[in-house]
C-alpha cells in the first residue's frame, strides 16, 4: 500500500499555516520538505543504503506515495523533521533582518522574531529526539 506523502504534506500546511513566511510556499516546497523528513528518518535510523528517493511516485489522481508503510511515529519523526526545516528557512529570513532606518525613523531589534524561531526549532529538536528514543527498534 504505502505511505501518502500527500496527506504528509497538508499536516504539515495544517502544522505551519500560522507562521507568516518570507514568500508563499508552493506545494513543491512542502513536498521537499516531507522529502528532508523522510531522508532523515532513513538517515537517523541506520537505513540510508535502503532509502531510494525513486520509490516516490506520483499517482494517476494526482497523490504521492512513498512506497513503504511508515509506522505513526515515523511518520511523526518524518513531520517533526520537516517542520525543523520549515522553521529553519523561515529562520534563514528572519536572522537577515538586524534593524532598518527610514526617512522618519530608525527600528532597532527588528530581528527579535529569530529568537521566538529559535525557541519552536530548539522545541521541535527535543520533540525530535524523544520520537526517536521512543523508536527502541532502531536504538538497540
Amino acid at each position: 500500500m504505502g505511505t501518502s506523502i500527500t496527506e504528509l504534506i497538508q499536516e504539515l500546511r495544517d502544522q505551519t499555516e500560522w507562521q507568516r513566511t518570507p514568500v508563499e510556499l508552493s506545494d513543491k516546497n512542502y513536498y521537499d520538505m516531507i522529502v528532508y523528513g523522510l531522508k532523515r528518518l532513513y538517515i537517523d535510523t541506520q537505513r540510508a543504503s535502503v532509502y531510494d528517493k525513486s520509490t516516490i511516485e506520483q499517482r494517476e489522481d494526482g497523490t504521492f506515495w512513498f512506497d513503504q508503510d511508515l509506522l505513526i511515529d515515523e511518520k511523526a519523526y518524518v513531520l517533526i523533521c520537516a517542520q525543523i526545516n520549515f522553521f529553519k528557512k523561515v529562520a534563514s529570513d528572519v536572522n537577515n533582518i538586524v534593524g532598518y532606518t527610514t526617512d522618519a525613523l530608525t527600528v532597532t531589534n527588528a530581528d527579535k522574531p529569530y529568537a521566538n524561531i529559535k525557541d519552536s526549532i530548539s522545541s521541535l529538536e527535543n520533540e525530535r529526539r524523544i520520537t526517536y528514543y521512543k523508536m527502541v527498534r532502531f536504538t538497540m
